[in-house]
């Protein structure tokens, strides 16, 4: 199985070679395809849905749902599904790519100093997103493909930084996150205040589950570690959060969501096999 997988990201990286770096947004994603109008964008909207192990009409109140951002680029967004299947061949779920057009925008919280984000397009837009999952996406999911209460929430990068986000905001909601190599140094490291905040007041029943991984000496991911390895220090001294963490022998950083999948959804086994 491993090799299997080994060859089909040996395959993504050498796509990126030549003509095949410029069809790399052109491939086609896996699954049906969705528009919806958002009133938290006022936009149109698309969803990727990939049913992994299921029938469309299979009703359980279990059914495990992973929401995956960032998922314009359809090669990774395939990884993933394909990834699932590989690990999980007997876990039915469904897969959620949402895509995120301006990811600098609705993919990063509410900021807390204007300063400390002029590098980004019109940051702080979490919250659409975040309404927008609560009250437009999980349901027509929930409706259409009669998902249950658990869900995973997977992103890379700013997508990390979001999952974190929802889950801090919403943890009855949103009970685990698959985070590879998030930016929590965001507006002068909020989340980590966020982080900190939330492991001493958390009160909740729910257990919650967190993977996270980070890579190396790549000029993004030598930037992003400090505030990485803060929060898994705070995180850690919360006895709610079963926290798993990855230091990936990694150099580049858009490099990292590949392996970060793999290992994140081995990483988080014992919530996508919780019934």
């Amino acid at each position: 199985m491993k090799k299997v997988l080994l060859i089909l990201l040996f395959c993504i990286f050498h796509s990126w070679n030549g003509k095949a770096q410029a069809d790399f947004y052109s491939l086609q994603p896996l699954g049906d395809r969705y528009i919806y109008d958002s009133e938290y964008f006022d936009d149109s909207r698309e969803l990727q849905v990939y049913r992994s192990g299921v029938d469309a009409m299979l009703k359980s109140d279990s059914l495990l749902t992973i929401y995956v951002f960032d998922a314009q680029y359809p090669p990774t967004f395939n990884l993933f599904c394909s990834t699932f299947e590989l690990l999980y061949p007997g876990v039915p779920c469904i897969i959620v790519g949402i895509s995120n057009p301006n990811r600098q925008s609705e993919l990063t919280p509410p900021y807390t100093e204007e300063e400390s984000v002029k590098g980004y397009d019109d940051p702080g837009k979490g919250d659409s997103l975040l309404l927008s999952l609560e009250k437009e996406i999980i349901p027509f999911i929930k409706s259409r493909y009669n998902t249950g209460s658990r869900n995973i929430l997977v992103g890379h990068s700013l997508g990390g930084t979001f999952v974190t986000y929802a889950l801090l905001s919403n943890p009855g909601l949103f009970q685990c996150i698959l985070s590879v190599f998030p930016n929590y140094m965001y507006s002068k490291k909020m989340m980590i205040d966020k982080l900190s905040e939330f492991t001493k007041e958390y009160k909740g029943n729910n257990q919650l589950y967190m993977y996270l991984a980070s890579g190396k000496k790549d000029k993004i991911e030598e930037s992003f570690k400090p505030a990485t390895e803060e929060a898994i220090k705070i995180l850690s001294t919360c006895p709610k959060i079963v926290l798993n963490y990855d230091s990936l022998n990694i150099e580049k950083h858009s490099h990292t969501i590949f392996e970060g999948y793999y290992r994140g959804l081995l990483g988080l086994k014992n919530y996508i096999n919780k019934e």
